[in-house]
């Protein structure tokens, strides 16, 4: 059996016992190197290059923000999830920023961290359900004012309207009565058309542009 490679990252060592359990225990994903520190992260980042890292935000030396950022360039295979105690979209929107895709609390990782995980393992972005939501926007345009939302098309801004409020595809497809694959379709269109690259960038799009999409 193929197995995804997990490197957590966690200054205690009990809650990274139980984390690796619950991670292992689901069948699909092994855990390849433990770290207890920011800069012994990097170090088994560099020599493992797992496909996830499951980083804790406040960790000794350097931070989880710190090491996503040096995945993001070093590591760029690696997708980041991070652990915090942290409620605030602030440091939700921070984390979209760096490229970061799953953004767990910690007093629910042992019943997010796997759906975190296999939703990060098909693309999406995860947060914790918890988690303050909208996320602050910017104030909307004028009616009148000319955005980029009109190059997309009813599908597209329905599923960025979904998006904006950090669903999953699969949570999409479900709410729209269409399948996985047209969500991830019209996610793929709409970043075509509005010229968006790179991790997380249509994800800030509509976040940045909710108030305009829930017009």
């Amino acid at each position: 059996m193929t197995y995804r490679t997990v490197l957590l990252a966690d200054d205690h060592p009990v809650f990274r016992q139980g984390l690796r359990g619950v991670v292992e225990g689901a069948g699909r994903y092994r855990v390849v190197a433990e770290a207890n520190d920011g800069e012994a992260a990097i170090r088994l980042l560099a020599a493992h290059a797992p496909d996830f890292a499951v980083i804790d935000l406040a960790m000794p030396i350097k931070d989880g923000f710190e090491v996503a950022r040096w995945a993001a360039e070093r590591c760029p295979d690696t997708r980041v999830v991070l652990l915090t105690l942290y409620r605030s979209v602030a440091y939700v929107d921070r984390a979209l920023a760096l490229g970061i895709a799953g953004y767990v609390v910690k007093d629910d990782a042992g019943d997010e961290i796997m759906r975190c995980l296999d939703a990060v393992a098909e693309g999406d972005f995860y947060t914790s359900p918890n988690i303050a939501r909208p996320a602050a926007a910017p104030p909307p345009l004028a009616p009148d004012d000319d955005t980029e939302l009109v190059r997309l098309t009813p599908g597209q801004r329905a599923v960025l309207r979904m998006l904006a409020n950090y669903h999953t595809s699969r949570e999409i497809a479900a709410a729209l009565e269409v399948s996985v694959k047209t969500v991830e379709n019209h996610r793929a269109n709409a970043a075509m058309r509005l010229n968006l690259r790179g991790p997380n960038a249509l994800l800030r799009f509509a976040v940045r542009n909710r108030d305009l999409l829930n017009r």
